[in-house]
């Protein structure tokens, strides 16, 4: 719908290319100055279960969920419009979901995944480095960070 909007208004979206530039070179691009070969993964710590108070509740996650805002579908393919569109039967497993994964303290696999999507920072590319790397997570991990802010 966006795409078509702009197109009559006249403010088409024209998203540069570089020549030699493909979706392998950016990859291995970000793979190498995004990777600390120093990193190592922390131990889990098993006292930190939060306390009573701090889970969420079907109505923090009601709230959140009906003002979601129309953003990029992540790898999960719930678009924000469906779960908005939904709250009333999705809070209470969202809830639980989320409680879950405090009471756990793991998060789950599908929702540290990203598509990234490479954004030019200039006018016209010509290398790598022109590229901003967007994060494209999936909404209902966006939803669990906005109630952590609570």
């Amino acid at each position: 719908m966006g795409g078509a909007v702009r197109q009559l208004n006249g403010r088409t979206r024209v998203t540069p290319v570089a020549d030699g530039i493909g979706a392998e070179t950016l990859n291995n691009h970000y793979a190498i100055i995004s990777t600390d070969p120093d990193y190592t993964a922390p131990r889990r710590k098993f006292s930190a279960k939060p306390a009573e108070d701090e889970y969420f509740s079907e109505w923090q996650v009601f709230r959140k969920l009906e003002r979601l805002r129309p953003t990029a579908t992540g790898l999960d393919t719930l678009p924000a419009w469906f779960l908005k569109l939904g709250t009333p039967a999705f809070c209470k497993p969202i809830t639980c979901l989320y409680n879950l994964s405090l009471a756990t303290s793991t998060v789950p696999h599908q929702w540290k995944t990203a598509s990234i999507k490479p954004i030019p920072k200039v006018a016209n590319p010509k290398q790598l480095a022109d590229y901003r790397p967007i994060s494209i997570t999936a909404v209902l991990t966006r939803s669990e960070k906005l109630l952590l802010l609570k």
